[in-house]
């Protein structure tokens, strides 16, 4: 097929994005879904040594370009002075990487990582596209959104933010493919929990989210009585050593740092507690799993709770507003979770509705599409 579209051996692609896990696993699955489209297919992925992706990315068996740029940090200090020197040589660095690799398409995911290899991708005349997870764009993707061969967006209401409109492409956000797809009884083994049980999954991000984290802590006991009931709880590395002594006598509750497989993770949860950043929600309803939702609340232009609502308002999940949220608020809606299995059936019927589950497909056919032109 390509041999048709574009007289190359190898198809070589760059992504470029990270920091968080929000801005780095579309990229993962975009990635994955041209391995799966294209016989050759060679990538590389650009980061920063400070972002989720210098740990994740070499796990997952793909090259990392490390750069050095850094974001502006919303306090006064010395350090942001230091920025525009970051950015000069990031770009530097990519331009230079680009002539070596020679990708045929730069494909960058937000965050500030992205900026400088996106600035590159543009001085060297080479095709770049962006993805954007978000129904409120992040800067970066709102500027060289404007002047990319195509814009993915996740929702609808992104394209508002977007004078040019003929390149935008409504996709929905690409989640890795492998989520939700295991067997339940090896997920449980994994994590020394039982596959019988209703299993209530908790996570608040890569690093964890500290109210999250205090609220369960304090409902911890009335929750670990109820009946056939288990727990797998994400606390963030941070967090870890002060919570993890709390389930020492509770063997139906299993607490880790970190959630190095999501997929597991998924596979045995009934229902989940996390934050509602966009990669999270369209996992949740790929997956077809019910929520409780405590949005970030310190989210750019509070993204996180129109994530959010939107999954409420289809009768997917419970929002819960983290600056009203009590302990005895948040017992009481894990409770009816819990004690309730059709309601669980009705939300994850509805979250499976909301999902785009062959968003990486579609982005691909389009970047091809690009590509051959």
């Amino acid at each position: 097929m390509m041999s048709k579209e574009k007289s190359v051996a190898t198809l070589r692609v760059v992504f470029a994005g990270g920091g968080t896990g929000g801005h780095l696993y579309p990229a993962v699955a975009i990635a994955e879904a041209f391995q799966r489209r294209v016989r050759n297919f060679d990538c590389l992925f650009i980061g920063t040594s400070r972002g989720l992706e210098a740990r994740v990315v070499p796990q997952l068996g793909y090259r990392l370009e490390l750069v050095p740029v850094r974001g502006l940090l919303r306090k006064l200090t010395l350090s942001n002075l230091l920025v525009p020197f970051y950015l000069m040589k990031s770009i530097w660095h990519c331009l230079r990487l680009f002539k070596t690799f020679d990708p045929h398409l730069v494909i960058g995911t937000g965050g500030y990582v992205s900026g400088p290899a996106l600035l590159a991708a543009w001085l060297s005349k080479r095709q770049f596209v962006v993805q954007e997870q978000n129904s409120f764009p992040g800067l970066v993707n709102r500027w060289w959104g404007e002047r990319a061969a195509a814009a993915f967006l996740s929702f609808e209401e992104s394209k508002k933010f977007f004078h040019r409109q003929e390149h935008l492409r409504v996709a929905g956000n690409p989640v890795r493919s492998n989520l939700a797809t295991g067997d339940r009884r090896v997920a449980a083994e994994k994590w020394q929990l039982a596959p019988d049980r209703t299993t209530f999954l908790i996570f608040g991000g890569s690093q964890g989210a500290r109210r999250i984290n205090e609220l369960v802590s304090e409902i911890l006991p009335k929750l670990a009585l109820l009946a056939s009931f288990q727990m797998l709880w994400a606390t963030g590395p941070i967090h870890f050593e002060k919570i993890a002594p709390l389930a020492a006598n509770m063997p139906n509750v299993k607490i880790v740092p970190y959630l190095e497989d999501m997929a597991s993770a998924y596979t045995l949860a009934d229902f989940v507690l996390c934050r509602a950043g966009a990669s999270t929600i369209f996992e949740l309803t790929n997956c077809g799993l019910p929520s409780i939702l405590v949005p970030f609340p310190f989210a750019t232009d509070d993204h996180q709770t129109f994530n959010a609502r939107a999954l409420e308002e289809a009768g997917a999940a419970r929002l819960l507003v983290e600056k009203e949220l009590t302990a005895e608020k948040l017992f009481n809606t894990v409770r009816e979770l819990a004690t309730q299995p059709e309601v669980r059936r009705q939300m994850a019927a509805a979250a499976k509705k909301l999902a785009r589950p062959r968003a990486a497909e579609e982005i691909v056919e389009v970047c091809l599409s690009l590509i051959g032109s």
